[in-house]
């Protein structure tokens, strides 16, 4: 099937689907960016409370605790970390390469680009969310730690 022949309802129909799918994952990118942040924020405060119920005779409980909130942050800053995504089009280009290209063409074009950005994203994305996973999991045996910790000392 060529450009000429794709019917122009189906044609508009993939071209807003596809954008507003892209558009959802930008979304979900900014909900696992606060996610992480709001892990390192917490950990934080988790962190100075237990300095303040520290106690000698637990020394070993407290450390393996603090162990591994520092090890949550550090997976918190992974997935926080600023990485390149792909967002297309790029105005420039497309005002340069399609401004006198006809409609059907440059939505044909737009689409496949879509497509392209949205596979090369979901995987970075997939990434970040494993490590918010991981800060979660060392966050909650941290504070299971703590607690043990504060109770048999």
């Amino acid at each position: 099937m060529t450009e000429d022949t794709y019917p122009p309802e189906t044609l508009e129909l993939i071209y807003n689907e596809v954008k507003d799918r892209l558009n959802t994952q930008f979304q979900s990118l900014d909900g696992l960016n606060t996610k992480a942040s709001v892990i390192i924020g917490f950990v934080g405060v988790i962190i100075g409370i237990s300095l303040q119920l520290y106690s000698q005779s637990n020394s070993y409980l407290f450390g393996s605790c603090m162990t591994l909130f520092m090890i949550s942050i550090f997976f918190s800053f992974s997935a926080y970390k600023i990485k390149s995504y792909r967002r297309d089009p790029e105005p420039r280009a497309l005002r340069d390469g399609y401004l006198t290209t006809d409609n059907k063409t440059v939505k044909v074009q737009l689409i496949a680009n879509f497509v392209e950005s949205f596979e090369e994203n979901k995987t970075n994305i997939e990434e970040k969310g494993k490590y918010i996973n991981y800060s979660l999991i060392l966050l909650f045996v941290g504070l299971i730690v703590l607690i043990s910790s504060i109770i048999l000392g």
